[in-house]
């Protein structure tokens, strides 16, 4: 029997602490595949490594997807990346521009995020993965609109396009992509995803400063690895295999 598919239901809220938290404390929502829950503004919304994630009622789209994957459990470790594509594409489709990925999760345009995402995995009935991934996508207004110490590390679609749209055409792109590309992870693609998202990333020869348990050292990106995780050379010319943890772009 197919399942639905992502976004048949969408859960609209005025506010809430965090969707993220909210599907994964709720077995309801977790348990049913494809639901996702929006929230106008999120008190206490997060991103990666524990950081906050600024919050503008009414200018973004803020919503969690609930996913029950059927990949194979070394596919899933490219969750994040298959995410990020598709609402990289999903932008693209929505307002004709042409968003870059940053490594792990971050959409950039021009050189400035407009999204921002968290997956995070939670053990379903018998064993089961249980996929939560969370989207913030920077729609209405402008970088001035954040708080001071974010500007010109945020953007908005709306500031980098100068296009009046409608967020819920964007929402609407987006859960379209990640039906899409979730479905091509479950059916084994995740090599061509993986390209894909290449082809979208400026990645190759940048300087990174990367944490190695307690330890922080400088490199240079050069590529993923076939299951998403970063590939750094380091002065001493060794290979080095970041597959989580904190990673900052140095230019």
């Amino acid at each position: 029997m197919g399942r639905k598919p992502i976004g048949h239901t969408i859960l609209r809220l005025e506010e809430t602490h965090s969707t993220n938290t909210l599907v994964m404390e709720t077995e309801e929502y977790l348990e049913n595949h494809g639901l996702v829950v929006l929230a106008r503004h999120q008190t206490s919304g997060r991103g990666r490594m524990g950081r906050s994630f600024a919050s503008i009622p009414g200018a973004q789209l803020l919503f969690t997807v609930s996913i029950h994957p059927r990949a194979a459990p070394q596919d899933l470790a490219a969750s994040s990346l298959v995410a990020g594509l598709a609402v990289a594409e999903g932008i693209e489709t929505a307002l004709g521009a042409e968003p870059r990925l940053k490594w792990p999760n971050d959409v950039t345009l021009n050189g400035r995020k407009v999204c921002g995402i968290l997956t995070e995995l939670k053990q379903g009935p018998h064993g089961a993965v249980r996929l939560v991934v969370g989207i913030g996508i920077n729609c209405q207004g402008t970088a001035e609109d954040f708080p001071p110490e974010l500007h010109g590390v945020l953007t908005t679609l709306a500031a980098e396009t100068g296009r009046d749209f409608d967020n819920e055409t964007v929402l609407q792109a987006v859960l379209g992509h990640l039906e899409a590309d979730y479905r091509r992870l479950d059916a084994g693609e995740r090599p061509a995803l993986l390209d894909g998202w290449r082809k979208r990333a400026h990645l190759a020869g940048r300087r990174v400063r990367f944490s190695v348990g307690k330890e922080s050292r400088d490199g240079t990106a050069e590529d993923i690895s076939g299951e998403g995780h970063l590939l750094i050379r380091t002065p001493d010319g060794a290979l080095h295999t970041q597959a989580s943890g904190s990673v900052e772009w140095l230019d």
